[in-house]
């Protein structure tokens, strides 16, 4: 749907507005006056663009325009993201990392606890002159 320039006689706002062709002329309120005559602007007007193309997620696939934007959504039984969806995620995950991680770090601790004196006492040395000790998760 195209978009339109108005500008009020009274005042000299500008104003924008999505409208059909055959309603182009229909325009909208200024907020100076309800009697304000509103003119439309002859500007070419701005055509809301489709989609850009984009590598779909799941399957690696190029989809383009709109129509195959949602077919694609369909398709992958996936929706498009409510406002703030994504940051709740990103969120949730975050604090589940974090909790993940301080399990193994308890878990890691109380498997050093279980050794027998003479390895805890081996590793004691080993830090003493150097040695490095990482947690590392693999297969995450």
């Amino acid at each position: 749907m195209p978009l339109y320039s108005y500008k009020c006689i009274s005042c000299g706002r500008r104003h924008q507005a999505f409208r059909t062709i055959t309603n182009r002329n229909l325009a909208p309120e200024c907020v100076c006056s309800s009697h304000a005559v509103i003119e439309k602007i002859l500007d070419a007007p701005v055509v809301r663009g489709d989609y850009e193309g984009y590598s779909c997620p799941v399957t690696g696939k190029w989809v383009e325009g709109r129509k195959a934007h949602q077919e694609n959504l369909a398709r992958q039984g996936c929706r498009v993201l409510e406002s703030g969806e994504k940051e709740q995620m990103l969120a949730r995950k975050a604090r589940e990392e974090a909790e993940f991680d301080h399990m193994i770090e308890e878990s890691a601790a109380q498997t050093f606890e279980a050794l027998p004196t003479e390895k805890k006492e081996a590793i004691a040395i080993g830090l003493q002159h150097g040695l490095d000790v990482q947690v590392t998760r693999q297969g995450v």
